[in-house]
């Protein structure tokens, strides 16, 4: 074992023992402490960061990252139902001392009201997230808004003044047909199959009805688990640029997505054409309410407008936290460890599905979403009762559709975040069960 690796098991006993709680002492106690040289503690240290168990805020020193002591206890729930991550994986500890760095920093900033279009640093940092991503804009077309439900709802109301009509997919994300249908807005749809978008009716319907928006989630579609390739997504540009409309790409599942070669239509477009939004809630968690929306030059200002009067501003606190969590590094740790643990659920969940539902169909994108096609024989009620006579949630697909549409396909959509990984098998059993059980005689 070399020194500073004797140096840094030390560090972390005195972790286990309590005698660091929080964060660690400055280099130079620890030189003292250990008798080494500085060389060898900074060794030490930067092991540690490497292996996920201390983090540095530049200026100030290093943070202990907190680990959970134990596996949640199984409440006689197998849940399939939710995407969003588990209060469980998050790390409380680590986001409290983020809230008291930010409101020791920013008090100023907390006790005023803030910019519409958000935080100017935090825009900074996005702007550099974004760049990892392939997605080049400047910053003035970056909008902080509360979550992206907000964004639609902005995007909403301008469609509403001026009297434009949109495009969505059937079945689709349910909190827009929501927007749709409580603020009656203009829309028009096309039937999205289980494996792919027919885009000759997508076509036959835009020249007819002549939307001024299409809303698409071309990356991990809600709730078919489904990913457009590059052929489709140069298409629909050019199906934007002929018949003159915006599309509004909802990349809300983009960290989970395993392809670094996967080009967003917003990085293919040329023409200002695309209105992307990015979510965190996946990552971090819903309650936080922030989003991202990169918009054409031409909607920055009605954008900005319509946020002024809905909040004045995106939640102070939120922002602030958030910058502190992304300049300590801790932002990108935790992205990669969500997304690893995710991944390797969903090995297991492919696993299960092979063992006990090889006769049926099924999306094999190892991510979000995992879509079960179902035979027409099936009755969706009684399955739904099957399902939950076996206490195993998943969502209805029924609220992924508008009122009154007639072609609706059956399946059932899996997630894997909020079920452990050892419940996993026996959920998807339980799962086959309820589907033999639930077919027409």
């Amino acid at each position: 074992m070399k020194k500073y690796q004797f140096v840094a098991d030390k560090i972390l006993k005195r972790i286990e023992e309590g005698i660091y709680i929080d964060r660690l002492p400055t280099v130079r106690k620890l030189m003292e402490a250990f008798g080494v040289s500085q060389v060898t503690v900074t060794q030490a240290l930067k092991y540690l960061v490497e292996n996920n168990r201390i983090y540095a805020k530049p200026n100030v020193g290093y943070y202990i990252i907190f680990r959970k002591e134990k596996a949640a206890a199984f409440n006689g729930v197998y849940d399939f139902s939710t995407a969003s991550t588990s209060w469980t994986d998050f790390p409380l500890d680590s986001y409290s001392q983020c809230l008291e760095a930010a409101i020791q920093n920013e008090k100023t900033e907390l006790f005023t009201y803030g910019a519409t279009t958000g935080n100017e640093e935090l825009k900074t940092l996005f702007q550099k997230l974004l760049m990892e991503d392939q997605i080049f804009t400047k910053k003035e077309q970056i909008m902080i808004t509360s979550g992206t439900q907000q964004a639609l709802h902005i995007l909403a109301l301008i469609m509403l003044t001026r009297k434009e009509s949109i495009l969505i997919e059937q079945p689709t994300y349910h909190q827009v047909i929501n927007l749709i249908e409580r603020l009656q807005l203009d829309y028009v749809t096309c039937c999205r199959g289980l494996d792919k978008i027919d885009l000759q009716e997508l076509e036959k319907t835009i020249k007819i009805k002549r939307p001024s928006y299409v809303y698409l989630m071309p990356r991990l579609h809600n709730p078919l688990g489904t990913t457009m390739n590059e052929q489709e997504k140069k298409l629909l540009l050019e199906l934007a640029e002929k018949y003159d409309f915006y599309m509004i790409e909802d990349d809300y599942l983009g960290d989970f997505e395993g392809d670094n070669s996967y080009k967003t239509l917003y990085e293919m477009d040329n023409d200002q054409r695309v209105i992307y939004l990015k979510s965190f809630s996946k990552i971090m968690f819903p309650g936080q309410r922030l989003g991202i929306t990169v918009v054409p030059e031409k909607l920055i200002e009605p954008f900005r407008s319509f946020k002024e009067i809905i909040d004045i501003h995106t939640n102070s606190l939120s922002q602030v936290i958030m910058q502190t969590f992304m300049e300590s590094g801790l932002y990108a740790h935790h992205k990669d460890k969500i997304v690893s643990k995710h991944q390797q659920k969903a090995e297991i969940l492919r696993h299960a599905l092979n063992t006990f539902l090889s006769g049926y169909a099924f999306n094999d994108n190892h991510q979000m979403h995992t879509v079960i096609k179902l035979p027409k024989q099936i009755n969706i009620q009684k399955l739904h009762e099957a399902l939950a006579k076996r206490h195993v949630l998943v969502d209805d697909y029924k609220t992924n559709y508008i009122a009154d549409y007639k072609q609706k396909h059956k399946f059932l959509k899996l997630n894997t975040t909020s079920i452990q990984e050892g419940r996993i098998h026996e959920g998807v059993q339980l799962i086959h069960e309820a589907i033999e059980s639930s077919k027409y005689l």
